[in-house]
Formats: structure tokens, C-alpha cells, sequence
């Protein structure tokens, strides 16, 4: 049952009730404002009932669509929308360009597992909850927050909405801090260095991305080749390019830092 706003008289409806309408589960709902897709309740009456404007039923709907028709993760989604409550993507994303980011991430995707697969990666096997994530890997509580709070991290929430489950890249990140820690180089290695790491990569993140906007996107693609074949190969070797730099900027870096200590 909804409320009219005691200062707009606008119609508000609960949480449930914005679930009904946009036709997916509560905890979804819940996810998309801790993701920052939704805003914040348009009135409180109390600290356990909060109502919201129901035109965010739309962007709900927008926004399970981008998933499940282009997966793409919800930080993507943010960027390409308007701001709440709007369900509309931002004019300046031309309709091409949407479709080839969807056919980009899949690719990506089937990219990295290539890459797992030949380095003899396990795969995650189905879904955790937080409990039995502490049970099995050497990770705090706090520690899966601050990933959280990082965007590292990115669980979803159980279809009753009792629990959040992580899986795929999110357990694939959790066994390498716990390998970390189990070669006993946890020191070497602590939770506060992925901050500094992340954003050194997100620069590279972008440089590659300028790369396909410029390139691939704007469809000067190579010839006789589908997108999705470009991005699968792109990911593979750029990942191994990396590598090999990394190589030996640490083997140049090192030198240098021989002949300083002499």
C-alpha cells in the first residue's frame, strides 16, 4: 500500500511494491541502490519503512535489461544511464555503440577463461555465501567489505533475498589473497595494495578501452573478423603483453635499484 508525500503530494510506493511493479525480486532492488543505480527512499516514516517514487520501475527494468541482453556489469550500466530517476541512456551513446560494448563483454569474458584455462586456473563451481568464504580461504569479514567498497567484489542476492552469493570472478580473486597468504606472503602482499594496483590498472583499463572506442567501436575493425573474435584474441594478448612488460620493467627497475644500493 502507498503514501502520498506530505510536501509534493506525489504517490509513493514501498520497496515490495516497486519490486511488483518492475517484476524482480526485493533483494534486487536493494542490490541497485547499494550499487548506486537507485537513489535513496523519497520518504521515511520510520528507521525500518521507507517508500520510493514508483517511475523507478522503468529504470529498473532498463537496467535488467542491459544485463541480461548485453551483460554488462552494473558499474557499466551507471555510467550509461542518466541520473535516477531517469531510464533513459545517456543521448550521446549512440545505439551502435551500446550494441558493440554488449558483444564486447561476453568476449572478454571468453577471453579470460581461455587464459585461466591455459594457466590451469580452477573455475569457481557454482556460488558462496560469506560464511563459508571465511570458513574456506584466509579472508576477514572486514576484509570482503573493503573489497566491496572497492568494487572488487560484486556478490548478488540468493533468490530468497536471506544471503548474498559470491561466484566466478569474484571467488576467482578471493583463492588468489588466499594462495597469497597460504605461500606465506601475506606481508608482502596486504589488502591495502590492491587500492594503489587498482587504480594503476584502471589507467591501462582505459587506455585499452580508448584503443576499441577508436578502433573497433567506431568500425574500422580488422577484416573478416567478427567483433566478438577480436575481443577474445585482444584480451588473451594484451593480458600476455602485460606480462612481458611487467617482466621487464621489474628486471630493469631492479638493476637500478642494485646500483643504488652499491
Amino acid at each position: 500500500m502507498g503514501i502520498k508525500h506530505p510536501e509534493t503530494n506525489q504517490d509513493l510506493v514501498k520497496i515490495s511494491e516497486l519490486a511488483r511493479l518492475a517484476d524482480v525480486p526485493t533483494p534486487t532492488i536493494k542490490h541497485y541502490m547499494n550499487s548506486g543505480l537507485l537513489p535513496e527512499p523519497a520518504l521515511r516514516t520510520s528507521r525500518n519503512m521507507a517508500y520510493y517514487d514508483p517511475i523507478l520501475a522503468d529504470r529498473v527494468r532498463v537496467i535488467k535489461d542491459l544485463q541480461q541482453t548485453y551483460f554488462f556489469p552494473l558499474k557499466v550500466i551507471l555510467e550509461l544511464l542518466e541520473e535516477a530517476p531517469s531510464a533513459k541512456v545517456r543521448s550521446e551513446l549512440p545505439s551502435s555503440t551500446i550494441q558493440r560494448l554488449g558483444q564486447m563483454a561476453p568476449a572478454i569474458e571468453a577471453g579470460y577463461a581461455e587464459l585461466r584455462r591455459q594457466r590451469k586456473i580452477e573455475e569457481s563451481q557454482g556460488s558462496r555465501n560469506q560464511e563459508e568464504i571465511i570458513r574456506s580461504f584466509q579472508i576477514s569479514i572486514d576484509e570482503i567489505e573493503r573489497l566491496k567498497e572497492l568494487g572488487l567484489l560484486d556478490g548478488t542476492p540468493s533468490n530468497d533475498g536471506s544471503e548474498e552469493l559470491f561466484e566466478g570472478r569474484d571467488l576467482e580473486l578471493i583463492r588468489v589473497i588466499h594462495e597469497t597468504r597460504e605461500r606465506g606472503l601475506g606481508e608482502l602482499f596486504p589488502i591495502t595494495i590492491l587500492e594503489p594496483y587498482q587504480e594503476a590498472l584502471r589507467k591501462l583499463v582505459r587506455t585499452e578501452l580508448d584503443l576499441f572506442k577508436r578502433h573497433v567501436l567506431a568500425g574500422r575493425s580488422l577484416p573478416d573478423k567478427p567483433l566478438d573474435e577480436i575481443t577474445t584474441a585482444a584480451t588473451e594478448l594484451s593480458e600476455k603483453l602485460i606480462v612481458a612488460i611487467r617482466a621487464r620493467l621489474l628486471l630493469s627497475e631492479l638493476g637500478a635499484l642494485a646500483e643504488d644500493l652499491d
